[in-house]
């Protein structure tokens, strides 16, 4: 019987469980705080140094443009990546744990 069954047989005893999350998984702790530091250190990380040096070789109408620009193209990526979360329904479908899952319930390869 695997990890995932048990937490099923869990699941149909005790409605929901605490320390596994609805897929059999154990439960992630993470909070919107967590999130939040791991999106600003990825997103502004490294970038952020060179910034200043864009924005003075770009002057300064197309250098504010530019960063406005991408911070939209962040954000749309950003909005493409969740929806690749769940497979099926928002809500209760299964969940893509990595890319190659992601890649396989989309694209079907």
């Amino acid at each position: 019987m695997t990890m995932a069954d048990k937490a099923h047989q869990v699941f149909e005893v005790y409605g929901e469980s605490k320390c596994f999350d609805d897929d059999g998984r154990i439960k992630r702790t993470g909070s919107v705080w967590t999130a939040s530091a791991h999106i600003i250190t990825a997103v502004i990380g490294s970038g952020v140094l060179s910034l200043a040096w864009a924005t003075a070789q770009l002057g300064w109408v197309a250098g504010p443009t530019v960063l406005l620009l991408f911070s939209f193209v962040t954000y749309y990526t950003s909005a493409l990546l969740s929806d690749c979360y769940r497979t099926g329904d928002p809500v209760t479908g299964k969940r893509n744990y990595t890319y190659m899952d992601a890649v396989r319930a989309n694209l079907g390869i």
